[in-house]
């Protein structure tokens, strides 16, 4: 950092933004099988929808062709409450969804803590984690 104070003020976030080449199929993964949502979302010459689980938009945006990801692995990651995580998954499975790698445990936050990897219809990563917002 350059030493001098912040100029902006962040609260936090404000939604996720990803593309998807089947909006039709992206609203059957988001809202029939994860139980997002749908909000109005005002017409921008683009088909998309808006989307919310708890306290968090996801905004949905169709497109032609994905986006090429870079390095670092862009993912969305969704809370999935511990009690629900093995229902969760098995819902996931049994209704086909792509998994990029097992479910796993690791040491986060000093607590062990689950996490799962999938993919969406259009091949956005999406993080399954039973590490909820940090309060």
């Amino acid at each position: 950092m350059n030493g001098r104070a912040p100029t902006a003020t962040v609260a936090g976030y404000s939604h996720v933004a990803i593309a998807v080449t089947d909006l039709a199929e992206a609203r059957r993964f988001y809202c029939e099988l994860l139980a997002f949502t749908e909000l109005p979302r005002p017409e921008f010459g683009v088909p998309g929808m808006w989307l919310r689980v708890g306290d968090l938009q996801l905004h949905v945006i169709e497109t032609d062709t994905m986006p090429v990801p870079g390095p670092g692995f862009p993912h969305l990651a969704l809370h999935v409450p511990t009690a629900a995580w093995d229902d969760t998954v098995a819902a996931l499975r049994d209704a086909g969804v792509d998994f990029l790698s097992a479910p796993s445990e690791r040491v986060d936050f000093g607590r062990t803590v689950r996490a799962a990897f999938v993919t969406d219809p259009a091949g956005n990563a999406v993080e399954l984690t039973d590490v909820g917002p940090l309060t």
